[in-house]
């Protein structure tokens, strides 16, 4: 779910347009050097960048988007079938930190395909819990299971992918037609979960073992994941990008 919001977010960079000054006087007819329009596109999208940025931290009234950074999750379930860790952990009352600290280390977008490149990255991730269950097993013998407070953090989450553009059956939006080429990478992850019990005092163990199943888990089925996450951005940012009145913004540029 937080990778989702994040994606969607950034994803509305190629569409959620702010005001244009000189919006009257702007010829969609006329001609536009190539170079000129090269300037356009690339201060549209720093634009766009920046106008994200606020909502990330600040919300948006209008959408009726709460602040994203930090974000409150009631709830998040992560079951874990790996054979060396099988987890089912539950988190309530999930507080996220980081989302608004993006850097975007690329953004292109191409006009003559309708095409929207983008490679970004989150230096630093924070999951805190108030409250978290946990029942599995090690090794499929070992019994595992705790209750307590717990504390995941992520550093150097990057994700890149290659979105394709299209005009809205109603012709006043830009929307999404397709992600590909969707991969992320997760170099770093670290828990500090209290208050497991499987025989003894292992919080250690279990932490340790915890960051190395998930990082290997999750880049081993990056794949997997990126395709379902792609399907499920299309599936909700459409309905909120069909609201916004924008294809008027890249029509002047194609």
């Amino acid at each position: 779910m937080k990778l989702l919001i994040l994606l969607l977010t950034v994803c509305a960079i190629a569409a959620a347009a702010p005001k244009i000054t000189n919006e009257q006087t702007f010829d969609p007819s006329s001609e536009i050097p190539q170079n000129e329009r090269n300037i356009l596109v690339n201060l549209l999208i720093r634009q766009l960048i920046a106008y994200v940025r606020s909502i990330i931290n600040n919300g948006s009234e209008v959408f009726g988007i709460p602040p994203l950074d930090p974000l409150e999750l009631e709830h998040f379930h992560l079951v874990l079938p790996t054979g060396l860790l099988n987890v089912d952990l539950e988190l309530r009352n999930v507080l996220v930190t980081g989302i608004g600290g993006f850097v975007v280390h690329r953004s292109n977008l191409r006009l003559s395909d309708l095409t929207f490149e983008l490679d970004i990255s989150v230096p630093k991730l924070e999951v805190s819990t108030e409250v978290y269950d946990l029942t599995g097993n090690l090794f499929n013998a070992i019994p595992l299971y705790g209750n307590g407070k717990a504390v995941f953090q992520v550093d150097g989450f990057r994700f890149k992918s290659k979105l394709f553009l299209k005009q809205s059956d109603d012709e006043k939006s830009v929307i999404i037609d397709r992600i590909e080429e969707a991969s992320f990478d997760l170099p770093s992850f670290k828990s500090d979960l209290s208050g497991a019990i499987g025989g003894g005092d292992i919080d250690p163990i279990v932490n340790a073992i915890i960051e190395e199943v998930i990082v290997d888990y999750i880049n081993r089925f990056q794949s997997v994941i990126s395709k379902k996450a792609s399907e499920a951005i299309v599936k909700f940012a459409n309905p909120l990008l069909n609201q916004l009145d924008t294809w008027k913004y890249i029509a002047r540029l194609l």
